[in-house]
């Protein structure tokens, strides 16, 4: 049997800048427990391969590095939404059975953004492929890079984003 992660509040962050302009107050929280299923409008997976490596994807939009992961799409599960952005964005597929809800971002807007009008959540995911770093290849049009990380890396590529704190505290010492 694994154990259970605590759930707790990693970080209150009261004013999150986005690429897009919006703004919104986020707390991470960290949990084996996912978000309620009708509050989730995203999601991600933090993926790694068999050494430990994860996968990270550009966007250009967002203008950073980050793991695989997007919107949800209407009447869709919320772990059918990673399994598709995983293909999309890395080209690997992945079992929804293997994702373990690890946590979420709870947003609440203090603008108009591209979450829903009163917020919700990202749920965050962790998986792991019986792989070592297999090629990379995704299709999205919204992701121009692709490639696997060390933890140390991906520190170093996406330690300063707002939910950096949330990897810090699944991944970190």
């Amino acid at each position: 049997m694994s154990a259970r992660l605590t759930t707790r509040l990693v970080a209150a962050l009261p004013d999150v800048g986005f690429a897009d302009g919006s703004r919104a107050a986020v707390e991470l929280v960290l949990s084996d427990a996912p978000a309620p299923d009708a509050e989730v409008f995203a999601a991600l997976v933090f993926l790694q391969d068999r050494a430990g490596r994860f996968a990270v994807v550009y966007s250009p939009r967002r203008a950073e590095w980050a793991s695989p992961g997007g919107w949800r799409e209407d009447g869709e599960a919320v772990t059918a939404t990673v399994v598709r952005e995983v293909l999309e964005e890395t080209g690997l597929e992945v079992d929804a059975a293997a994702l373990a809800p690890c946590g979420y971002e709870r947003l609440r807007p203090l603008t108009p953004g591209r979450w829903p009008e009163g917020g919700g959540c990202l749920q965050v995911y962790r998986t792991r492929i019986d792989a070592d770093a297999p090629d990379l290849d995704g299709q999205a049009d919204d992701v121009t890079g692709w490639r696997w990380v060390t933890t140390d890396e991906f520190e170093a590529l996406c330690g300063s984003a707002f939910w950096w704190p949330l990897a810090a505290a699944l991944f970190g010492p």
